[in-house]
């Protein structure tokens, strides 16, 4: 009998060594580290949108870290129904009475205990679908975050490109507004202006390079800002390419059916209402707070000295029964109720939220649309004028091909903002409603116009 409980031991330290080995191994097999790729160049939107879900950027590990937490938790919660296995003894001398002379003076004793919760009135089912639903809430606010980081990311990327576009403006502005200066001067030192005049043209000239310098440093920041968005703050992009929007979107006047297509599409909404249902499932917890407890233990048990009340093994059933716990449930349910509470603001909070940002995405865009088509009309006739200039300048006429060529750039700088403005807003409007949604809504709006 000593001799196979032995075993029975050896048998589990040897598993519990054998594990541990298997877990170093495998951790540096796996190193969690690796070497981080390079931003391509010229970067393109699409390239910096595959980023979005880049797993060892900061905010990703952190979410994943609190799913892996989540799941542990889990499995620990399910751990409680378990069976547990131990191992209990003592070493022990004992003096030996003139009675028992010759008798066995070595009173050591080794017991092997295994025990099993048998039922526990639904307080581990609880338990476990507490965890699980916990888990699945992580999950939401990971993808939820890879959608965030998705519209971040687009918005700093145009925000480089609006940099761009409105250094170019200042710079030939600069270059105008240097030659005006510079013209007055000569004018000055042949005496054929004033010294009022030469002032007048030295003060514009010093706001349009504090303008360019701004935008100089407007171009540095936004690049910075989208590589740390990236998760390369190091290497910032040098060049980034103009992407090619989708201009043949149309949105519906629907408002209604719009608002009722997010609250069955959008993330938040349904991280709120795993919340709410959180709550809802520690309220049943907290009710479990003083339940009976039903547990069978075997145990085996080997002896150095014998004797005549010495079991070799025991079964027992065990039950606890609580028969008073003070306010502890009630004040463990009252808790409960209060988050419960708390969620179900929050939810009606998130369903008012969506509400108004639909209706306000759905006024920018058709804002965006209207402006969008006045800047490309600006545009058109600067284009025009800017033509006039040159042919005027190649003439040797008069003519204000500097002011021409600002003002034609001023309105590419326009134009491209009002572009970017309308894109973000019918990205920010599909995060909402969903891909499928948006291409179908645009096929229905098209056939029906």
């Amino acid at each position: 009998m000593r001799y196979r409980l032995l075993l029975v031991i050896r048998h589990f330290l040897m598993s519990a060594v054998f594990y541990a080995f298997s877990g170093v191994l495998h951790a540096s097999e796996n190193p969690s580290s690796a070497e981080p790729l390079a931003l391509p160049e010229p970067l393109t939107l699409q390239a910096a949108l595959s980023f979005a879900s880049k797993p060892d950027h900061y905010q990703l590990q952190s979410a994943e870290q609190k799913i892996q937490q989540a799941l542990a938790e889990a499995g620990y919660a399910a751990s409680d129904n378990d069976v547990s296995i131990s191992v209990n003894g003592r070493l022990r001398k004992a003096g030996v009475s003139s009675v028992g002379a010759g008798a066995n003076d070595n009173d050591s004793l080794v017991s092997l205990f295994v025990r099993k919760p048998l039922f526990d009135f639904g307080k581990t089912t609880t338990r476990n679908s507490l965890a699980r639903l916990n888990s699945e809430l992580k999950q939401l606010e990971k993808d939820y975050l890879i959608e965030q980081r998705t519209l971040s990311i687009a918005q700093k990327y145009f925000d480089v490109l609006n940099a761009d576009n409105e250094f170019l403006r200042h710079n030939e502005e600069l270059a105008i507004g240097y030659i005006r200066f510079d013209r007055a001067r000569e004018n000055k030192e042949l005496g054929l202006t004033s010294d009022l005049e030469v002032l007048e043209r030295q003060v514009v000239y010093e706001k349009i390079r504090q303008n360019r310098y701004n935008s100089e440093n407007m171009q540095r920041l936004t690049r910075i800002l989208l590589a740390e968005e990236l998760g390369f703050p190091d290497t910032p992009p040098s060049e980034l390419s103009v992407p090619e929007l989708i201009s043949t979107r149309v949105i519906s006047d629907d408002v209604d059916m719009l608002v009722q297509q997010a609250f069955k599409h959008s993330l938040m909404l349904k991280i709120q209402l795993k919340k709410h249902q959180i709550s809802m499932k520690a309220i049943e917890s907290a009710h479990h707070t003083s339940r009976p407890q039903l547990d069978v233990e075997l145990e085996i048990s080997d002896y150095t000295r014998e004797g005549l009340y010495r079991d070799d093994w025991r079964a027992t059933l065990y039950f606890d029964i609580p028969l008073y716990a003070g306010s502890a449930g009630k004040t463990a349910t009252d808790i409960a109720k209060a988050k419960q509470n708390q969620a179900l603001s929050d939810l009606h909070r998130t369903r008012s939220e969506i509400r108004i940002s639909v209706l306000h995405l759905w006024q920018t865009i058709r804002q965006n649309e209207l402006r969008l088509g006045g800047e490309l009309i600006n545009q058109e006739f600067r284009d025009m004028t800017l033509d006039r200039s040159r042919a005027e300048y190649d003439l040797e006429f008069n003519t204000d091909l500097g002011d021409s060529m600002v003002q034609f750039s001023d309105s590419r700088m326009k134009a491209y903002k009002a572009r970017f403005a309308l894109e973000m807003a019918w990205r920010k409007l599909q995060v909402l409603l969903g891909d499928e949604f948006i291409n179908k809504m645009t096929v229905n709006t098209l056939d029906n116009g």
